[in-house]
């Protein structure tokens, strides 16, 4: 089958991308990850195991791959918060799809035209374990069936069990001018099966593989965001990959009462066959405001 060639393929890449990784940054490590972790004076947002107050609005419109135009634009609010002294932390996103148009036959008038709810999901991440620069981190996510039009979910209740493995770094290892202030290595991998379907609707059944890689500058008031992701979807045995590139400021370099707030620029390019990928690009904005 294709999926089980593409899977070896992939998870061997990844898996000599991680050791290639981890012998270069092991020379550039200068703090534990504990350390880094609970550092609370990063705002960022960009650690995914600094566990802080948390709210996120951001918008992504995307140039859809099919037979004839397409395009959607999702706005999502998004909200974290640490639970029971930090041993935990609860994200919930609520995604509003603000127009989805397709013209799947290239006639030259929209198939679909809907706008309304998606489907909400929130994650349970549990406290990393710390060694020296390392840091291993759980999670659980679940994917609610709450879109308001068939169009705009999967109509599925779908759970997610994930794992994060983090490296830390005090010098970013990659000489990109003026991001040498620090970052990290995060790869986490996620299963997605439905557990509920609407009658008529496919099942769930998907690996997710993320590569994150931040850079952060020398003053810590801007950040290079690296995150491929690739999706492996065994039910309708497509394989595609997301490059997406995120370009962060902190706001308060600017303006002093600003604190803890930042926005974000964030291009993405879909990789995969005509037949699999859903997308062709997107474009993302997006506002934090962490600690508050």
């Amino acid at each position: 089958m294709k999926y089980l060639t593409k899977t070896g393929l992939t998870l061997a890449i990844s898996a000599a991308l991680g050791l290639a990784w981890n012998g270069a940054l092991a020379q550039e490590s200068d703090a534990s990850a504990e350390s880094i972790a609970t550092d609370k004076s990063d705002k960022t947002g960009t650690n995914p195991v600094n566990f802080q107050r948390d709210f996120r609005i951001y918008n992504e419109y995307l140039w859809l791959n099919t037979d004839g135009d397409g395009t959607q634009n999702v706005t999502t609010f998004e909200y974290r918060q640490p639970l029971l002294d930090g041993e935990y932390q609860f994200r919930v996103k609520l995604p509003y799809v603000g127009e989805f148009k397709a013209d799947l036959n290239d006639d030259g008038s929209d198939d679909i035209d809907e706008s309304g709810v998606g489907d909400a999901n929130f994650r349970i991440l549990k406290k990393p374990w710390f060694s020296g620069p390392h840091a291993i981190a759980p999670a659980i996510e679940v994917f609610l069936d709450t879109a308001s039009e068939d169009e705009l979910g999967s109509g599925t209740l779908t759970l997610g069990p994930q794992l994060f493995y983090a490296y830390f770094f005090g010098k970013n290892p990659i000489p990109i001018p003026g991001y040498r202030g620090g970052g990290l290595f995060a790869p986490g991998i996620q299963y997605r099966f439905s557990v509920d379907e609407d009658t008529g609707r496919s099942e769930v059944e998907a690996w997710a593989i993320d590569i994150n890689y931040l850079a952060v500058s020398e003053d810590k008031v801007s950040w290079i965001f690296i995150n491929p992701q690739i999706l492996l979807d065994q039910e309708n045995d497509q394989d595609y990959a997301f490059f997406d590139v995120e370009f962060g400021w902190m706001m308060q370099q600017w303006n002093h009462d600003l604190k803890g707030q930042s926005f974000y620029l964030r291009p993405s390019y879909t990789l995969g066959s005509d037949d699999d990928r859903p997308t062709d690009y997107a474009f993302e904005v997006g506002y934090k405001w962490v600690g508050w």
